[in-house]
């Protein structure tokens, strides 16, 4: 019985340590960046231009990346590290770039999940090049 529930603590002990290492590498406000190039996000492509990523209300590990024209959510996990800029990260395969990770300044950051869109691209042997791109975090203001 005893190492029932030495297990059963432990299990919530890690799943607990778990949700709060997860929680420090959420996207939690709004952050804004522009590209001079078209780029996939989930199994979508959009244009160059100025877009904003939100995290979704009901679950943190979706995101929404909102621009002129147009809305997509896509699904994140965290990424490992912390960085010292808010920034966007591209991978490019050939001619084609896709959205990867999001990272804030001082914190984590998450990483996109690799769908058939990337692996479609990454299927064309090309080599693939990061390319980062400065963003900034949108601070909202309460009016009252």
């Amino acid at each position: 019985m005893r190492s029932l529930v030495r297990f059963v603590l432990a299990a919530g002990g890690i799943v607990l340590l778990t949700g709060v290492h997860a929680a420090e590498a959420q996207v939690t406000g709004p952050v804004e960046f522009a590209t001079t190039f078209p780029f996939t996000v989930g199994n979508t492509t959009v244009p160059a231009g100025r877009y904003t990523i939100r995290p979704d209300a009901d679950n943190p590990q979706i995101l929404e990346l909102t621009g002129p024209r147009t809305g997509v959510f896509f699904e994140v996990m965290q990424a490992a590290g912390t960085s010292d800029k808010t920034e966007v990260v591209f991978k490019r395969y050939g001619q084609g770039y896709v959205l990867k990770d999001v990272w804030i300044a001082g914190s984590g950051g998450v990483e996109t999940l690799t769908v058939e869109a990337e692996r479609h691209k990454a299927s064309a042997g090309t080599s693939t090049i990061e390319h980062h791109v400065l963003a900034k975090i949108v601070r909202l203001v309460k009016r009252g």
